[in-house]
């Protein structure tokens, strides 16, 4: 299996993230910090799409890679922890997906 064949689960807990934490992320949307989102309401909907259960909405930041972002999950989780969260999916796709 090719890195990039992974799901963001399994990314986050090869990262170091617990199973449960891992486990809670149903999904995320970036953008860059300086850029308006004209269709925030339609990605979340395909991020959402097919999945039925508790939604938490997450505002994240990263300031290594200037984005902003929503990050969804089903458990509560800190807002510290949103954004570690949000700072490896970036830097897993800058480095592993996109080879940036």
């Amino acid at each position: 299996m090719k890195k990039t064949d992974l799901t963001w689960q399994e990314v986050l807990m090869n990262k170091g993230f617990d199973h449960s934490t891992s486990k809670s992320l149903i999904g995320f949307i970036a953008w860059k910090e300086n850029e308006i989102f004209s269709r925030l309401g339609e990605e979340i909907n395909d991020v959402l799409c097919g999945y039925e259960g508790k939604v938490i909405a997450k505002d994240v930041i990263s300031n290594k890679y200037n984005n902003k972002g929503l990050l969804f999950v089903n458990n509560h989780i800190s807002n510290d922890l949103s954004n570690k969260i949000f700072e490896e999916i970036l830097d897993y796709e800058h480095e592993e997906v996109y080879d940036l």
